[in-house]
C-alpha cells in the first residue's frame, strides 16, 4: 500500500470510530432518539451555520472577536477611547449601518463603514490610525480591510459587547430559559400583564364577541395584544428580552392599576403621579380607617413600596413584584410586566443572554451566555438595596441569577411564543440606561468594570540641551555671575560724579 492509500486508509477508520462512538452516545431527549449519527451531524452543522453573529471587543487586550455562536470567525485589532473619552463598556446593537459617514461632532471627520451603537455617538468605524493602545474619542477603530469585511458580515440589530477584558459566549442550561411553543393566549392574558394602552377604536383582524366593537375595555386590550402577536409571529424577528428591577416610574403605574382595581379611580396608568392619583390614594386611605390593617400598618399619602404592599393585600394578590420584564422586536416595545426577583438584597450582574437553533432538539434553541463585570459604589448600592462583596470580581453565573426569576406563566407564554434563534435576553441590576430610547434601540446596559481602561504606558524621557562648542558645563552649586546690564546717559553721568567725589575724599 501506497502513502496515499495508507492515508486514505487510516482517514476512513478515524471517520468510522468517530461515527460509531457518536452512534453510541446517549441521547439527550426522546427526540433525539430517532435521529440518525448523520442526521445530527448535519443538525449540529446547520445550527453552526445559523447561529448569530456576536461582537465581543475587549479595552484591556484592544482585540475585536466575532463569534458565529461559540466559533471565533474573525478577530482583529481595534483602538477604543483614549484617558478622557473612554468608550462606554456594556452590551449594545447594531443601530444603523453606513458605508459612508461623517461625523457631525469632530468636523466632519470621515467614519468608513460606520456601525452606530449609540445615538450619542459610539460606533464601530474604519481609521488609518489604529495603534495598540486607546487612541479614539470613544469610538472603536478598526483597521482598513477588517472594517468593509465585519460591515458586509453584520445586520442591524446583532449585539455587540463592549468589555474591560475577554470575554466569550459559554453553553448554558436553565428550565426557566424560553423554549418556542404555540400557546392560546387568549384565556390567559391579564389586566396586569396587559398594562396601559391607547382608547380603542376597533379590533382589526380577531373579533372577540361579534363584529362591533366590544364595549369591554379588558376584550379590547386582550384583542389588540392578540393582534400585535401575531403580527410579530409572522414577521419572524428576534425579540430582545430585558429584566431589571422594579422601577420608580413602574411603581407610580402599578399603584394607578391596583387603585383602579379596587375602585378607586386614578386615571389612566401611565406612571405619572397626578391629582387623580393622589386623590384615589388618598381615597383608598381613607376607607381603611379603623381596620385592624390600619391599626397594623397606618399610611400616608405617599407612593412608595408601602403603599403598593397594602393596595397588593386589599386586591388579595400577595406579594408586591421586585422586577420588571420588557420585550422589544424591531427597536420597538411590544410589552413589559412585573414579575419576581427572590433575594432582592442580592446583586443582578450584568448578562446576555442569546438564542441559537439548539445542535440536539430539533424545533428548540440552546442558550449562549456572556457574564459581564459590574461594580456599583456606595450611592448605588443604597439606591439599589443590594451589598455587593467589593473582594471579588462582581461575576454572578447566569444560571443562578435565572433560578432566582419568577416570571408568571401569561408573560412567559407570550415570549414563548415569539422566540427564535437570534432573540436575547439582558439582565442588569442598573435598569435604562441613557443609551436606551423609547424607539430605534434595543436595551442598552452601561457597565462599570472593576479595571480601569487600558492605557498606553508611555516612558518620560528628560531631554538634556546639548552644550555649545567650547562652553564648559557648570556645577549646579557655582554661583552664576550675573551679566553687566547696559547704561544709560543719566546714570553714566551719576557713576561718573560719585568717581570724582572719591578721588576728592581719599
Amino acid at each position: 500500500m501506497n502513502y496515499k492509500g495508507r492515508l486514505l486508509f487510516t482517514a476512513g477508520f478515524i471517520l468510522s470510530a468517530g461515527g460509531a462512538a457518536l452512534a453510541t452516545e446517549k441521547p439527550l431527549d426522546p427526540m433525539a432518539a430517532t435521529d440518525s449519527p448523520s442526521q445530527a451531524v448535519q443538525t449540529a452543522l446547520e445550527a453552526d451555520q445559523e447561529a448569530p453573529l456576536q461582537i465581543i471587543v475587549s479595552r484591556k487586550d484592544q482585540r475585536l472577536r466575532v463569534y458565529r455562536g461559540q466559533e471565533v470567525i474573525a478577530t482583529s485589532r481595534v483602538s477604543t477611547g483614549k484617558a478622557g473619552h473612554s468608550t462606554p463598556t456594556g452590551i449594545f446593537s447594531i443601530l444603523e449601518k453606513r458605508r459612508q459617514h461623517f461625523s457631525n461632532i469632530y468636523d466632519s471627520a470621515p467614519m468608513p463603514y460606520m456601525q452606530r451603537l449609540t445615538w450619542s455617538g459610539i460606533a464601530l468605524h474604519e481609521s488609518g490610525s489604529v495603534p495598540n493602545y486607546p487612541a479614539s474619542h470613544g469610538c472603536v477603530r478598526l483597521p482598513r480591510g477588517f472594517a468593509s469585511k465585519l460591515f458586509s458580515m453584520t445586520e442591524r440589530g446583532a449585539h455587540v459587547i463592549i468589555a474591560n477584558r475577554e470575554a466569550e459566549p459559554e453553553l448554558i442550561h436553565n428550565a426557566r430559559l424560553f423554549q418556542p411553543e404555540d400557546v392560546q393566549l387568549a384565556n390567559k392574558l391579564t389586566e396586569l400583564s396587559l398594562g396601559p394602552t391607547q382608547p380603542v377604536k376597533g379590533h382589526g383582524k380577531i373579533a372577540l364577541l361579534d363584529d362591533r366593537p366590544s364595549e369591554d375595555p379588558l376584550a379590547a386590550k386582550i384583542s389588540m395584544r392578540l393582534n400585535l402577536l401575531d403580527q410579530v409571529k409572522r414577521d419572524n424577528s428576534p425579540i430582545r428580552v430585558f429584566i431589571t428591577r422594579q422601577p420608580r416610574g413602574n411603581l407610580v403605574r402599578e399603584v394607578q392599576i391596583m387603585l383602579n382595581e379596587l375602585g378607586f379611580d386614578a386615571g389612566e396608568p401611565d406612571g405619572l403621579a397626578g391629582k387623580a392619583t393622589y386623590g384615589a390614594v388618598r381615597a383608598f386611605i381613607k376607607s381603611r380607617q379603623g381596620s385592624i390593617e390600619d391599626q397594623a400598618q397606618p399610611l400616608k399619602a405617599v407612593i412608595d413600596k408601602t403603599l403598593l404592599t397594602a393596595l397588593y393585600h386589599a386586591a388579595g394578590k400577595g406579594e408586591v413584584p421586585t422586577g420588571h420584564i420588557y420585550v422589544r422586536s424591531r427597536f420597538k416595545p411590544l410589552f413589559d410586566a412585573p414579575i419576581m426577583i427572590k433575594n432582592p438584597e442580592a446583586p443582578l450582574g450584568a448578562h446576555l443572554l442569546t438564542a441559537t437553533h439548539s445542535r440536539t432538539q430539533s424545533g428548540k434553541l440552546d442558550w449562549l451566555s456572556v457574564n459581564l463585570t459590574d461594580r456599583y459604589d456606595d450611592s448605588m448600592q443604597t439606591r439599589l438595596g443590594v451589598t455587593q462583596d467589593m473582594d471579588n470580581e462582581a461575576l454572578v453565573a447566569s444560571s443562578a441569577i435565572l433560578d432566582r426569576i419568577e416570571i408568571p406563566d401569561e408573560v412567559r407564554a407570550q415570549i414563548d411564543l415569539l422566540v427564535n434563534s437570534g432573540s436575547s435576553i439582558t439582565i442588569s441590576d442598573r435598569g435604562f440606561s441613557r443609551e436606551t430610547t423609547p424607539v430605534g434601540t434595543d436595551f442598552i446596559v452601561l457597565t462599570k468594570p472593576d479595571l480601569p481602561s487600558a492605557r498606553p504606558i508611555q516612558k518620560t524621557v528628560e531631554r538634556k540641551k546639548p552644550a555649545k562648542p567650547n562652553q564648559v558645563a557648570r556645577s549646579k552649586t557655582e554661583p552664576v555671575q550675573e551679566a553687566p546690564k547696559k547704561k544709560g546717559l543719566f546714570s553714566m553721568l551719576i557713576n561718573r560724579g560719585a568717581s570724582l567725589t572719591e578721588v576728592k575724599t581719599r
